[in-house]
C-alpha cells in the first residue's frame, strides 16, 4: 500500500465530486460520526471515510436507520500489503467486484460493511 498516494487521491476530492443521490449524501453525512473507529482505521490507510469510491444502496429505512451493505474505497499501491480486518461488526476486505477506477497508478479497492446509518428525515426525502 502507498498511504501517501492514497492521501493525495482523497485530498483532491470534494463533497461536490461525490455521487449526488440522496442515499450517498445521507451516508456521507452520517458515517464518520456513526463509525469513528472505522474512520480512524481507514484514515491510517490514507482513506477518507466520507469519500466513498462506490456505495451499495441500502434497504428501505426501518426505525430511522438504513443498512448499507457495502461501501468501497480506493487504495493506491500493492494489494499484497493489505490485511483483511474487522472493526466491531464491520468487515474490511479487498473487493473482487467493483467499477473501473479513474486512477492511473497501481491500486486496489477495499470494501467495508454493513453500515447501520441514521436516516436524515430532516434533510432528505426518500419518497421522491
Amino acid at each position: 500500500m502507498d498511504i501517501e498516494k492514497t492521501k493525495e487521491y482523497y485530498a483532491g476530492m470534494k463533497r461536490e465530486d461525490m455521487c449526488k443521490c440522496i442515499y450517498c449524501q445521507n451516508l456521507i453525512d452520517e458515517i464518520k460520526q456513526a463509525y469513528p473507529d472505522v474512520a480512524e482505521y481507514l484514515s491510517s490507510l490514507g482513506v477518507d471515510i466520507e469519500r466513498p469510491f462506490e456505495v451499495f444502496l441500502p434497504d428501505d429505512p426501518v426505525d430511522g436507520y438504513m443498512d448499507y451493505p457495502m461501501v468501497q474505497y480506493l487504495i493506491a499501491g500493492d494489494p499484497d500489503d493489505f490485511k483483511e480486518t474487522s472493526i466491531g461488526d464491520i468487515k474490511i476486505s479487498i473487493s473482487d467486484s467493483h467499477p473501473t477506477a479513474d486512477y492511473e497508478g497501481e491500486h486496489f479497492i477495499i470494501e467495508a460493511g454493513e453500515f447501520h446509518i441514521k436516516y436524515r428525515y430532516d434533510k432528505y426525502d426518500f419518497n421522491e
